[in-house]
């Protein structure tokens, strides 16, 4: 569909919007007067306050696609994590196993610090690089908005698909005290508690804490190691204060500590183990191999892979950890109501922390295997002693980073046509990210031949350590031409500017194409140091990278990286409200994500250029007799330079990641939420959303699981992560009891088939899922306790929200030449939970 095609649609669509709004409208204020019309008594659709424009207004007054989740609404329907917000939200997408979120097709492809997210996440206004932490308990997060389109003027940073941002509940003016407890399967048991009220007349606190524990994983390890997936425990702490320092001066802040140690599994190979003797990308003997000759030795007893016959089951030696420690934030709002009808407002953040992986890379039990030597000059004719191969190959993870902000925008309070903000906005994150991938019992890795010492046995070895910094000003008008309509305009200028340096260091072993064949050299085989040899093309000037150099008593490589990209990005629209039930709105939305690095392996041309889009979206919000609210969007992207990387494999050595940009992707679409208060006690709700977004230019590129075929034009293909359809609803309905009421919600969420790669091709393709979640909760009559009772995903779905390929060197027999790699949505859970509030 072309853009004047769907432009043409969308006016026609506007006019219908706008007579639909207007009759519904008008049939809404007639139900005001009419005699069978609902009294006051009966329940309105609850007025949802949001801040999408960093002002508080009700949800359905403000022209922008907003999803905004109260903590009682979230308790009602089921909404807890991350994933739970992704069901319900249109045009979100979430992948558990890589953190990371899409909206509307636009989002991050890549894990590498040096290229920035496509969605950007907020808590309490601040920056916050972790998705997961927009989607806290409802005791301590009292709404989640999800904005979505670009941003680009009020969140211009990392907000080209939009931004998540979760409103913490604050401290109240009286007392109040709550404990909650859950007790559910896979062992699960979790305490939480707050407690908030007045320090005296100006002073307020809250002090809260969880501490949360599962004992028994999702995914079974055959071998009789610990299972993974969900298990092991994490903990919160938080304390607030807020203040009225006089009658002009509020002041908000928030100190929290978070950390967990636990497995981080979230998903599971599900082809057939490598028995090639040198699969493709490896850097020596592989670790399969050794199940085809005799006198191996393992842990266990699995020969293949378990997850062919069930996708919850592996057969590890190492058992998987992540860890994060030392994760300190702190948040501070301080707001002066000037004399002049404006706000003057500074908000400030500041996080470190330190995350640390390690788990099983060659995803076999195998410990130790021999390979076989035939005669040679290298032992005086005979056989040499056979070489021992021992193949735990472990991959090491980590993330230390550090990063504040500061925000000061002033913003109009006046009753006027006219309402501004203006500001500035400053970021600034340091970080490293290691990742290393030893054989901790090779003893030959640890001195390579004629090269440095490699104590820590790593065969392949990448840094980076990075700085990066951000500023932009930004302003915003809305001018209401009369009652009914209000144009927007806004301006926004980015900087940003990152810089550091990447390391890298990569060994061979036992491979024959390294020089020696261990079939030959047999218990004489050496480890070498390649890694000269990897970047000896790299003689050349590549922009944003500076010379290599190398340091003689570790080995290692090193190259610094330093680039600057700048953006004008904006927003415009036209808002119409005929009514004060009724309103439609047209806008026009530039946005920009920063230009970044393929860092950490030495890559030619490790720069990639920024990302822009221009969006066009057309919509509509009414509200019906009380009873019913409509919100729906039509939306047009031109997409440009877009972020991927893509995995390349070589004939020798290991695959390589190189990142490109797309030139051009077109994205259309159309979505929708609806409550139905049908009766006083049942409720109805429905999200639906419909994404087409394609490669309209880009060529030509290789996909690693097909290198024979050469480069190959992607322009058809769907860009990763973007479902056609999904489809959420839920309906509850409540019984007023003489003890209390008890509430009853079921939940059916459908997902269509997604492709996680640009090739679209079976290897690559999510298929399309379904959940049904079940809830009963109860409240006694003075609202001293709630009792909830849950079953997620009650069919016990293997929905995957990620699927990976990586290609065989040899498989089993009748099976295909690669093996992929799903993550998981998490299996049937159930469980009770305890709510008690003292007052």
């Amino acid at each position: 569909m072309s853009r004047k095609v769907l432009l043409r649609a969308a006016c026609g669509w506007m006019a219908l919007a706008g007579g639909l709004a207007g009759g519904l409208a008008a049939r809404a204020a007639d139900a005001g007067t009419d005699a069978n019309a609902p009294s006051s008594s009966a329940p309105v659709l609850g007025e949802v306050l949001v801040t999408a424009q960093k002002r508080s207004e009700n949800l359905e007054k403000v022209p922008v696609a907003v999803s905004a989740y109260t903590s009682k609404q979230r308790d009602l329907v089921g909404i807890e994590t991350i994933q739970d917000l992704t069901n319900f939200t249109p045009g979100l997408a979430y992948s558990t196993s890589l953190d990371r979120a899409y909206v509307r097709g636009v989002g991050r492809q890549t894990n590498n610090l040096s290229t920035d997210p496509g969605v950007a996440t907020y808590s309490d206004g601040v920056y916050n690089s972790s998705v997961v932490a927009a989607a806290g308990d409802s005791l301590f997060v009292e709404r989640v908005e999800v904005l979505r389109g670009p941003q680009g003027t009020l969140y211009g940073r990392n907000s080209v698909g939009g931004a998540i941002d979760s409103i913490s509940r604050r401290p109240s003016r009286t007392f109040y005290a709550e404990g909650r407890a859950v007790i559910g399967n896979y062992g699960t048991h979790n305490v939480e508690a707050a407690v908030s009220g007045p320090l005296n007349d100006e002073w307020r606190f809250r002090l809260a804490a969880y501490r949360n524990e599962q004992t028994r994983g999702y995914f079974h390890n055959v071998a009789g190691g610990p299972s993974e997936g969900g298990r092991g425990s994490s903990w919160y702490v938080e304390g607030q204060v807020d203040a009225n320092l006089g009658e002009h001066l509020d002041f908000w802040a928030k100190l929290s500590d978070f950390g967990y140690d636990n497995s981080y599994r979230g998903g599971n190979s599900v082809g057939s183990y490598d028995y090639a003797e040198y699969p493709p990308g490896s850097l020596g003997p592989g670790s399969s191999f050794g199940f085809t000759l005799p006198g191996f030795t393992e842990i266990g007893s699995a020969t293949q892979n378990p997850g062919l016959s069930n996708i919850r089951n592996f057969s590890t030696n190492t058992p998987e950890r992540a860890h994060l420690t030392n994760d300190y934030n702190a948040a501070i709002h301080l707001t002066w109501h000037t004399p002049w009808n404006a706000d003057l407002k500074y908000i400030g953040g500041f996080s470190t922390y330190r995350y640390a992986l390690l788990t099983d890379y060659d995803n076999t039990s195998i410990t130790s295997y021999q390979i076989p030597t035939n005669p040679s000059l290298v032992c005086g004719g005979f056989a040499c002693p056979p070489l021992t191969v021992y193949p735990t190959v472990i991959f090491g993870y980590k993330e230390n980073k550090t990063y504040f902000s500061n925000e000061l925008n002033l913003t109009s309070t006046g009753h006027g046509p006219l309402q501004w903000i203006v500001g500035f906005y400053q970021y600034h994150e340091h970080y490293n990210q290691p990742v290393d991938i030893p054989l901790p019992d090779q003893a030959q890795l640890a001195a390579p031949a004629g090269a440095p010492a490699n104590p820590s046995r790593d065969i392949y070895y990448i840094d980076q350590n990075m700085h990066e910094s951000s500023y932009a000003g930004f302003a915003q008008a809305d001018w209401s031409l009369n009652s009914q309509f209000k144009i927007t305009g806004g301006i926004r200028y980015s900087h940003d500017a990152k810089s550091g340096v990447e390391h890298t260091r990569q060994l061979c072993f036992a491979l024959p194409a390294c020089g020696f064949d261990p079939a030959v050299y047999g218990a004489f085989t050496p480890a070498l140091d390649i890694t000269s040899f990897l970047i000896a093309p790299l003689s050349g000037v590549y922009p944003g990278a500076g010379p290599i150099t190398v340091d003689p008593k570790t080995g290692v490589y090193s190259r610094n990286l330093s680039g600057a990209w700048s953006a004008w990005t904006g927003t415009a629209g036209l808002q119409w409200t005929p009514t004060e039930h009724a309103m439609a709105y047209f806008k026009y939305s530039r946005g920009y994500k920063s230009g970044g690095f393929n860092s950490g392996t030495l890559s030619p041309f490790p720069e990639t250029q920024p990302e822009a889009i221009d969006a066009y979206e057309l919509g509509a919000k009414v509200t019906l007799a009380r009873r019913l609210q409509l919100n729906g969007a039509l939306f047009y992207y031109d997409y440009f330079g877009m972020q991927i990387p893509l995995s390349t494999q070589p004939p020798q050595g290991p695959v390589t990641t190189i990142f490109v940009n797309l030139n051009h992707v077109v994205s259309y679409g159309a979505e929708l939420e609806a409550v139905w208060q049908a009766t006083d006690d049942l409720q109805l709700l429905l999200s639906y959303s419909y994404l087409h977004a394609t490669i309209k230019s880009g060529c030509c590129f290789a996909d690693a699981i097909q290198p024979g075929l050469g480069l190959q034009s992607v322009v058809g293909q769907t860009v990763p992560e973007s479902p056609r359809n999904k489809v959420a609803l839920n309906g509850n309905y409540t019984f007023h009891l003489d003890a209390g009421t008890l509430t009853l919600s079921a939940s059916y969420i459908w997902k269509d088939r997604t492709y996680d790669a640009i090739f679209n091709r079976p290897w690559y393709l999510a298929p399309a899922y379904s959940q049904v979640d079940l809830r009963a909760s109860f409240t006694d009559k003075a609202n001293r306790y709630t009792v909830i009772a849950f079953a997620k995903n009650l069919n016990n779905a293997a929905g995957a929200d990620n699927v990976g390929a990586t290609l065989l060197g040899a498989a089993a027999p009748g099976t295909l030449a690669y093996s992929q790699t799903i993550g998981l949505i998490p299996p049937r859970t159930y469980g009770v939970e305890l709510q008690y509030r003292f007052r």
